[in-house]
């Protein structure tokens, strides 16, 4: 008894982590791994006098399991996305620095302006035999300069 119980909770700590590796698809993934287990878990509860319920039992774990591990999936899902969202309304913050955002200390070292651009749209062309569409060129009027 004591072998199997290692044998199961290796194998439950090697699929748990497995599901965690697909964020996209975690509902589904978490739901498989769900429905294995809880087929497992159903094969390894006691089937009754002379295994009549050993089916049933499987059937009904894996689809307690199964609605378990999409649920969780679908938790793991909304944390990730959650965090990617902060991560990435954060890095728009930090992109929309302005000059005064780049000033020096009191101690009178120099700060850095960045450059200044400009951006310019191209309408599509056709130069000889190439069809060049249209897209914006950054033109760079100003170069970055170190004040004090």
């Amino acid at each position: 008894m004591r072998k199997q119980t290692h044998t199961l909770s290796a194998l439950l700590t090697v699929l748990l982590l497995g599901g965690c590796a697909s964020s996209g698809k975690s509902t589904l993934a978490g739901a498989g791994i769900g429905a294995g287990l809880g087929a497992g878990i159903g094969a390894l509860v006691d089937p009754g006098p002379k295994g009549e319920g050993r089916i049933r039992n499987v059937f009904i774990g894996a689809a307690a399991g199964s609605l378990l591990g999409a649920g969780t999936g679908l938790l793991v899902h909304g944390g990730v996305e959650g965090r990617e969202k902060a991560a990435f309304e954060n890095g728009k913050k930090e992109g929309k620095k302005t000059p005064s955002d780049y000033q020096g200390g009191a101690t009178g070292e120099p700060t850095l302006l960045p450059p200044r651009v400009e951006a310019r749209f191209v309408d599509e062309q056709v130069r000889g035999n190439i069809f060049v569409p249209a897209h914006f060129e950054y033109i760079i009027v100003e170069p970055a300069r170190w004040t004090k």
